[in-house]
């Protein structure tokens, strides 16, 4: 009879154990996507103060974040939602464009724009 009291017990500590790490790890999790826009001049050289903007269509409207690059050329983003984004930089008259998937959260996604 002890044993099996023994083995009750032992089971339920360990399942405790689980459940408590399982709840711990999860609550980690890195809910934000991030984002880096590296805008470089059609030779290859990075651009500064080049101003980046990303943009999507969300059920409230278009939600949009707006960055300035760098010395290095880069601007980058922590967005809490997830989405398509599109990119829009412009540097004087300059502009470049693309897009920036962050579709998932805890995901990191780059690109580099070419301004024209």
């Amino acid at each position: 009879m002890k044993t099996l009291v023994t083995k009750i017990s032992t089971s339920l500590a360990i399942l405790s154990l689980f459940i408590i790490f399982t709840m711990i790890t999860s609550c980690k999790k890195d809910k934000v996507t991030h984002g880096t826009v590296t805008v470089k001049n059609v030779v290859g050289v990075a651009v500064s103060g080049a101003k980046v903007v990303l943009s999507a269509t969300s059920v409230g409207g278009v939600k949009s974040y707006t960055g300035t690059s760098d010395a290095s050329g880069v601007a980058k983003f922590d967005v809490p939602l997830p989405g398509i984004w599109d990119v829009a930089v412009t540097k004087d008259t300059l502009t470049g464009q693309g897009v920036l998937r962050l579709d998932e959260p805890g995901k990191k996604d780059e690109i580099t724009i070419v301004l024209r």
